[in-house]
Parts: C-alpha cells; structure tokens; sequence
C-alpha cells in the first residue's frame, strides 16, 4: 500500500504535529535460484483481493493467485511484501494486520502471524528462529515499531520502538538497518539484543535500502511531500529526495547527494547481481507511478529525473540478481495489470497479465 494523495496529506499533517536468547540462533542459509518469480499484487483496499503471481520464467507460464489455488482461501487486504528464507515464504498482507507463511516450493499454509500485528510492511529474517517486521502501528498514534517474532511459534516475542512510519529493512555490517519513512532518520538494531543501537540522520523520508559488492548500505530518501487542502501537492513546500551512502559496520553517513528536482520521489531502491549498479523508480506522488533510473555506484552524479533509463512508468519494480532482468509491474488498479520483463539494457523482453497493482517481485 503506497501513500497515494486520498489520505497522506492527513497522515503527514499529522506527522508533522507531532526477547529471544541469541545464542540459540544460527545463521540464515541462502535458498538455492529456481525459476520461479514470485509478483506481490497489493490489491485494492477494502476489497481483500490482494494476491501472489507465480511466473515460470523460463516457460512463460503464470498462476494468477497461487496461494488461494493452493490454500481454497483468500490471501487478504493489500499484500505488501514477501521475503523468502529457509524454505518458507512469508507473506506481509498490510491491512489484514497478519504475515502468513507459507512452505517453498509447493505454497501451502504452515502459519499465520496475527493479534499482535497492526499495519505490518516489510519482514527480515535475522536468524533462522528470529525475523522482525517492520509495523506503522495505530499511525494515527504514531505507535511503530518493529516486532520480534519467533519463527518456530509464529509469536510475536518482543517489540522494538523505531522512527514514524517505518518501511523496509536491511541486515549490513551486523546490524539491522529500519528506514522510517515518516522521518528523515535510520534506526539501527543490534540484533543479538533486539534493542537500539543508534539512531542515523539521512535525508527526509528514506523507503529503501540496499547493499552494494563493497558493502556499503545505500540509502533512497524520497522527500517529504506537502499536500495542499484539497489534496494537491504543494511543491513549494516539498523537499527533493536524496541518496545516502552509510558505512554499515561503523554504523555512520558516507556521503549524501541531493536530486535536481522536488517533482519526483525516488522509490523502490534496488541492486543488480554484481552489486555495482543501482535502480530505482522516479515517482510522482499523485499516482505513486514513475519511470525506471540506473545509477553505477562509481558515478558521482545523480541520474537526472526526465531522463529515465525505462521511460514506462510503474508502481512495482524489481531485478533478478541471477538473470539481470529488470521486472516492473504496471498500477492501475483495475482487477487485472501488467507484468514487463526487460532486459538488463532496459530492451523489453515478454509481459504477463497478474493481479491488481503488482508493487514488487522475489525471485526464487
């Protein structure tokens, strides 16, 4: 579920008013590459239509919603993340406030995180008995935080206070890094203690995170948007999103880079196999549409935001590390939208029709 303009700008109004035992863990082993292509359709709000597409890569063949094929039951109100580990899936449906979990490859229900979860986003898997996900909480109250949750009970365990409005998470340098989109902070997270270790200032709003080959965390700040009464943005009072390189293992700002223009928010930031080059999508905060960007992490300047490297604007973004393919996923909303698959020089390859606004992709 993105921030579109019928109820950030009360939101952001608002805003601006305003334990497990480590040594039993062990360490999370990565999942062999099949070729499947898991595409996280959202759904439309209040209609619990949300959905998981399975796309076979090399066949073309595609499930339209694997886990109700598989589960004879609905997957739940705005899916907004999936995260693969140990064999399992685990599936973030935001407004049905559960994670459910499902078995690799074959999809079928073991569990259902639940009660304890209020508008959850984005999940990590810290070890392999451990996983946090990050939760807006009653935003209202701005009560968020990140929660401990035992994978072998599905239990919520423990609670981690963070920023406003925390998104997506990343474990680099040993720590786990929380974006809080509702600020302009990082929190840091010792995760053999589950508590806080330090607080970071990047630019306003970061929403993604990535690590690139020399083990530098990168760090995409869309800027913080102002809305007008009637819910149109006031660009006047709208910051320029940033992107800010952090020495993960020391846990402190590298650089920071300032884009061009505030007519844009940069989103969705991700990192090809090699871990040399970066992508992210160029949004307009309207629609929460925008254009495909490349930036090398050598390059000095930043991509200009009317020169995109995929001109087709998009909700969802994603690259296979293995394959290099670039996967976007079209945000009309109108019950069925689109798959495109490119190929790493941005040449369009197929597409595929999946479910209600596809806002990301896990490959498998």
């Amino acid at each position: 579920m993105r921030v579109s303009k019928f109820w950030a700008a009360p939101l952001l109004s608002l805003l601006a008013l305003t334990s497990c035992d480590p040594d039993d863990d062990q360490p999370v082993n990565p999942q062999p590459e099949t070729t499947s292509v898991f595409v996280i359709n959202e759904g439309n709000i209040t209609r619990s239509n949300g959905s998981i597409s399975l796309y076979n890569k090399t066949t073309g063949a595609l499930t339209p919603d694997l886990f109700a094929s598989v589960n004879n039951r609905p997957l739940g109100d705005v899916v907004q993340s999936m995260t693969v580990s140990n064999g399992r899936g685990y599936i973030v449906v935001n407004n049905s406030n559960k994670i459910e979990v499902v078995s690799l490859p074959g999809f079928q229900s073991v569990g259902v995180v639940r009660g304890a979860l209020r508008s959850p986003r984005y999940f990590l898997p810290v070890s392999a008995t451990r996983g946090y996900v990050t939760q807006w909480g009653n935003f209202r109250g701005l009560r968020a935080d990140v929660k401990v949750i035992d994978l072998n009970t599905f239990a919520v365990v423990d609670s981690i206070p963070t920023g406003p409005l925390p998104e997506r998470l990343v474990l680099a340098g040993g720590k786990v890094y929380v974006a809080n989109s509702g600020s302009n902070t990082l929190t840091v997270i010792d995760p053999a203690t589950n508590r806080v270790s330090s607080t970071l200032t990047v630019g306003d709003a970061p929403n993604s995170l990535a690590t690139d080959k020399n083990g530098l965390l990168w760090v995409l700040c869309g800027g913080t948007v102002a809305y007008t009464p009637t819910y149109d943005v006031d660009y006047a009072a709208t910051t320029a999103g940033k992107l800010v390189s952090v020495n993960a293992a020391a846990a402190t700002v590298a650089g920071t880079r300032t884009f061009a223009t505030n007519r844009r928010q940069p989103t969705d930031l991700q990192i090809n196999g090699a871990g040399d080059q970066l992508y992210f999508r160029a949004a307009d905060a309207l629609t929460y549409t925008g254009p495909v960007f490349r930036l090398g992490i050598a390059e000095t300047a930043l991509p200009v935001l009317t020169a995109p490297f995929i001109r087709r604007s998009f909700y969802g973004l994603g690259v296979d590390k293995r394959t290099g393919h670039i996967y976007g996923g079209t945000g009309t909303f109108l019950g069925t939208d689109k798959m495109i698959r490119y190929e790493s020089t941005g040449t369009a390859i197929d597409s595929a029709a999946v479910g209600a606004g596809p806002n990301g992709f896990v490959f498998y």
